[in-house]
């Protein structure tokens, strides 16, 4: 009799032990989730390297840069030295540049060797440019599904005006 009793509380307690690690589980997802680009921006700053985020996001970027190649041999080139650009330069050093004029004119100046007064249109024109503002903002924030968003309700004219004045 008391193994029977013994095997109906077993019985009874892997419903409940199991209930709650999904439960734990779930939870953990939603908190990761909710929390996610504190926790990347805190260990980005804390490690002072990019984060697996980062390398996520700077990989489907060299991809969509990759994937504009042309077969001309000097815009693949080109395409080619920004994809290279995008890898090399740390996230930390692109958020610091979204979030300040300045130094967004440098890490311009220096990731794509234009003139001083060439990268400072550009990044006046980033700056104040309306349509631009949500993308630069959650790039500057760290918050990449913010900043893609922001980059699908991008106009095309908005990017032909950019690339017109980065060709000035």
């Amino acid at each position: 009799m008391r193994q029977a009793r013994r095997r109906q509380t077993k019985k009874k307690k892997w419903p409940k032990v199991l209930g709650i690690i999904v439960g734990l589980l779930v939870l953990s997802v939603v908190l990761g989730i909710v929390f996610f680009t504190p926790l990347n921006n805190t260990y980005r700053s804390v490690t002072g390297n990019d984060t697996p985020a980062d390398s996520a996001v700077k990989n489907e970027l060299v991809k969509r840069i990759e994937a504009q190649k042309t077969g001309n041999t000097a815009t693949d080139n080109l395409l080619d030295r920004a994809a290279n650009t995008v890898n090399s330069t740390k996230m930390s050093t692109i958020i610091a540049a979204a979030n300040d004029e300045q130094k967004m004119a440098t890490l311009l100046q220096n990731t794509t060797g234009v003139s001083s007064a060439t990268a400072e249109v550009a990044a006046r024109t980033l700056f104040n440019t309306d349509s631009l503002t949500p993308l630069r903002e959650a790039v500057a924030q760290g918050n990449y599904v913010k900043a893609y968003q922001a980059y699908e309700d991008l106009d095309t004219s908005t990017l032909t005006q950019l690339k017109a004045t980065l060709a000035q």
